[in-house]
This record gives C-alpha cells, sequence and structure tokens, in this order.
C-alpha cells in the first residue's frame, strides 16, 4: 500500500510540475516587456521579435517572443520602439552608453511608438534604423 501512494505522490508531482512549466511562456531572450520598459523591435511598426529594457545602457541581448528577427542581437537591428514609460521620455543612441551625450538620438515620447528613422546631426542626418546602440531615458515635463 505504502508503495501504491508513493508511486502516486511521484507522478502528481511529475505531473505538477509538466503543467506548471508549460503554463509558463519562456521569455528570456527577449527581456519580455512590461510597463516602464522601452520595447525595441526588429521590424518596422512594433512587429517581429522584440526585446525590453528598463535600464539605461548598452542593448546587450537578443529578440525574443517569437517573429521575424528572433535570436538576433538588438544592438544595431532594431526598426521600432515602444516607450512604454508614463513619466520619462527615451533617447535612443547611435553611439555606446558610454560616450552617449556626443553622439545623435532619437528621441520617443512617453508612451509613444516610433520607427526608427533618420535624425540631424552635424549639419547632415544619420539613419538610426539598424544603427541602435544604447538607451537612456529623462524625465518628462
Amino acid at each position: 500500500m505504502k508503495k501504491k501512494l508513493a508511486a502516486a505522490a511521484l507522478a502528481a508531482a511529475t505531473l505538477g510540475t509538466v503543467l506548471l512549466g508549460a503554463a509558463a511562456p519562456a521569455m528570456a531572450s527577449s527581456g519580455g516587456c512590461a510597463i516602464g520598459d522601452a520595447c525595441v523591435y526588429y521590424s518596422p511598426d512594433n512587429q517581429g521579435a522584440f526585446f525590453g529594457k528598463s535600464e539605461e545602457g548598452n542593448y546587450d541581448g537578443n529578440f525574443g517572443g517569437g517573429g521575424a528577427g528572433n535570436g538576433q542581437p538588438v544592438m544595431n537591428n532594431a526598426a521600432s520602439v515602444r516607450n512604454m514609460s508614463y513619466t520619462n521620455h527615451l533617447r535612443v543612441w547611435y553611439r555606446e552608453y558610454s560616450v552617449r551625450n556626443s553622439g545623435p538620438y532619437q528621441l520617443i515620447i512617453r508612451n509613444t511608438s516610433e520607427n526608427l528613422g533618420s535624425v540631424g546631426w552635424n549639419g547632415g542626418s544619420v539613419n538610426m534604423r539598424n544603427n541602435n546602440h544604447s538607451q537612456s531615458w529623462e524625465p518628462a515635463h
């Protein structure tokens, strides 16, 4: 009788682990996208694979979530961004985070989306699409 109870308990525990594991989608490669994040997309118009980032810094990591660009590096591969912050504007920088204040950037207003495109710089223009290196936040006034 004890062997049957032990086998039943083991089977229930195994089934519970399998069911719980299947219920949670794997989003580790993308960082997910949550309120307060910059949600960076591989394709224009917030399409394709995505990557969520809440802190300032370089775009280290890979796109996830399936779709076009899944598994590709985020840095210098993005086409659109959704700023999911209600309190801060987002700057997407052309250069790495450590030298961000000396290069071109595209400003994404709080709680909006934009395709990355041309921005003015030094009397010319720079295309930010696929030239995104890092991000920083600035308070919305």
